[in-house]
C-alpha cells in the first residue's frame, strides 16, 4: 500500500500548479463579514428592546467565535500554500500547510453545530407560547445535533491514534494505512453527518411553519414571519453540498488540493447557518413607527370652566372598565387651591386644567414571548404591547 501510495503522490507531477486559496479566503472572510454584522445586529436588537441576552445569543456567539477562528486558521493555513497541489509546496512549509489545513476543521464542525443548536433554543422559547406544541422533539433534536457531530470530530482525529501528526507529516503520509484507519470510513461517517446536518435543518424549517400556520394574523403576515423563521432551507442546500464534498476526506495524499472544496462547502455551510438564525431578530430594526398624533388647534380646546361647572374626574382618570363622574364644589376647589398653594379670590373667569394620564401595562417579560414579540408572532406582542413599539 505505501508503494501505490508514493506513486500516486508522484503521479501529482502532471498536475497544474493552480490554487484554489485566493478563492477560499474570499468566500470565508465576505461570508463571515456578514455573518458578523447580522449577529451584530441581532445582539443591538435584543439589547434595545429586551435589555437582555438569552442563551440563544450566547450560543450564536460562540458559533460566531468559532466562526472567525475557523477563517483566521485557513488565512494562515492558504498563506503556506494551502489549496496547492500538496507536490509543488516547498518541504519548508509543508508541514505548517497540512497542520493547519486539518485543525481548521475542528471549528468548521463546531460553528455549525452550535449555530443549529442555538436556532433549536429559539424554537424553544417560540413553542413555549403555544401549548399545543411539544417540546420534546427539539430537547432531542439538539442531544443528537451535539452527539452526531461530537462523534464526526472524535472520528476524525482519533482514527489514527496517537499519531496525529500524520495528518501534517509527509513521510508518515506515505504510510498513512499503517497508522490510522481506512480512509472510508470517516467518507462514511461524513456522509452520514452531512445528512443528519440536512434532516436536523428540514426539521428547523418545518417546524418553524407549523407554529405560524397555528397563528390567527393574516396570510400576508403570516407569509412573512414564515419566511423569516424558515431560512433554515437555505442551510440545508449547502448542508448537502458539503456532505456531497465529504468524499475529499478519503483523498489523504493530497489534502492540501482535496480539500479546499470541502472547507469552501463547510465556511458556507456554518456562516448560512449563522446568517439563517440571526436574520428574525432583525425586524424590530426595521419595523415602522406609530404616526404621530397632531394637537389640536386652539379653535379645537373647550371654553374655559367656571368654578360653578360640573368637573368630571374621569377626564383625569381612565379606565377600560368603568368610567364616573363626580361634581365638584366651590369649597373643594378653594381646599385644592389652597393645597397648591394658589391664591383663593372667589369668583376666577378661567381655569387652566391640566390632565395627566397614567397607562400602566403588565407585560409577560418571559423567554418566549420576548422572543415571539420580536419575531413577530401575534402572541408574543399581545403579551407585550410596549416592547413591540420600541
Amino acid at each position: 500500500m505505501a508503494v501505490d501510495v508514493a506513486a500516486m503522490i508522484t503521479s501529482l507531477s502532471d498536475a497544474p500548479d493552480v490554487s484554489q486559496g485566493p478563492l477560499l479566503v474570499r468566500v470565508v472572510w465576505t461570508l463571515l463579514a456578514l455573518s458578523i454584522l447580522v449577529v451584530s445586529l441581532r445582539m443591538y436588537s435584543k439589547i434595545t428592546t429586551a435589555r437582555k441576552l438569552y442563551i440563544d445569543d450566547w450560543l450564536m456567539i460562540a458559533s460566531l467565535a468559532c466562526a472567525i477562528v475557523h477563517a483566521s486558521i485557513i488565512q494562515v493555513a492558504v498563506d503556506n500554500g494551502f489549496g496547492r497541489h500538496i507536490v509543488y509546496i516547498p518541504l519548508a512549509t509543508l508541514r505548517r500547510t497540512m497542520k493547519y489545513g486539518a485543525l481548521s476543521l475542528l471549528w468548521g464542525f463546531l460553528s455549525p453545530t452550535l449555530g443549529r443548536v442555538s436556532f433549536s433554543c429559539t424554537l424553544l422559547f417560540l413553542t413555549g407560547t403555544d401549548t399545543r406544541l411539544k417540546t420534546w422533539p427539539i430537547y432531542t433534536s439538539i442531544v443528537l445535533q451535539l452527539a452526531v457531530n461530537l462523534v464526526g470530530i472524535i472520528v476524525f482525529y482519533a482514527q489514527c491514534g496517537t499519531n496525529l501528526d500524520t495528518y501534517w507529516t509527509f513521510e508518515k503520509q506515505l504510510k498513512y494505512d499503517e497508522y490510522c484507519w481506512k480512509p472510508r470510513i470517516q467518507t462514511d461517517y461524513g456522509y452520514f453527518m452531512g445528512a443528519y446536518n440536512t434532516f436536523t435543518d428540514v426539521y428547523l424549517a418545518i417546524l418553524p411553519a407549523i407554529l405560524v400556520h397555528r397563528t390567527t394574523m393574516s396570510l400576508k403576515r403570516r407569509l412573512g414571519v414564515a419566511i423569516l423563521l424558515c431560512m433554515s432551507s437555505l442551510a440545508m442546500i449547502s448542508s448537502i453540498v458539503k456532505t456531497y464534498e465529504a468524499k475529499s476526506l478519503s483523498e489523504v495524499t493530497d489534502y492540501t488540493y482535496n480539500l479546499a472544496i470541502y472547507v469552501i462547502a463547510m465556511a458556507v455551510e456554518l456562516n448560512i447557518v449563522i446568517i439563517a438564525a440571526s436574520i428574525p431578530f432583525l425586524r424590530p430594526l426595521f419595523r415602522r413607527k406609530p404616526p404621530q398624533l397632531d394637537l389640536p388647534g386652539l379653535h379645537q380646546v373647550p371654553p374655559p370652566l367656571t368654578w360653578n361647572s360640573h368637573i368630571p374626574l374621569s377626564s383625569g382618570f381612565t379606565s377600560k372598565n368603568h368610567s364616573r363622574t363626580n361634581t365638584v364644589t366651590e369649597e373643594e376647589v378653594g381646599v385644592l387651591a389652597g393645597t397648591l398653594g394658589m391664591a383663593w379670590a372667589g369668583e376666577v373667569e378661567g381655569v387652566i386644567t391640566v390632565t395627566t394620564e397614567v397607562e400602566i401595562t403588565y407585560q409577560r417579560m418571559e423567554a418566549p414571548y420576548v422572543h415571539a414579540a420580536l419575531v413577530g408572532l401575534i402572541q408574543g406582542e399581545l403579551a407585550n404591547p410596549r416592547l413591540v413599539q420600541i
